[in-house]
């Protein structure tokens, strides 16, 4: 092992370790619009309640649908 293969472990050791680290800090709600309020489990209940959620949705299957998804 040269010394750039040491270094690019290194910082994949790094990154990966910071990664978890965040991960266990914020739950999987780490880039959450609700992270104020969530634990760690970010909920889309709020998001399905909005009426034009229900509209977009119609739309996106009716794609799918026509596409053969």
């Amino acid at each position: 092992m040269n010394l750039p293969t040491i270094i690019a472990a290194a910082i994949i050791i790094v990154l990966v370790t910071m990664a978890v680290r965040y991960l266990h800090k914020n739950g999987t709600c780490g880039s959450c619009p609700d992270k104020g309020t969530c634990h760690g489990h970010c909920s889309t209940g709020n998001v399905k309640k909005d009426p034009l959620y229900k509209e977009k949705s119609e739309k996106i299957d009716e794609l799918m649908k026509k596409h053969g998804f």
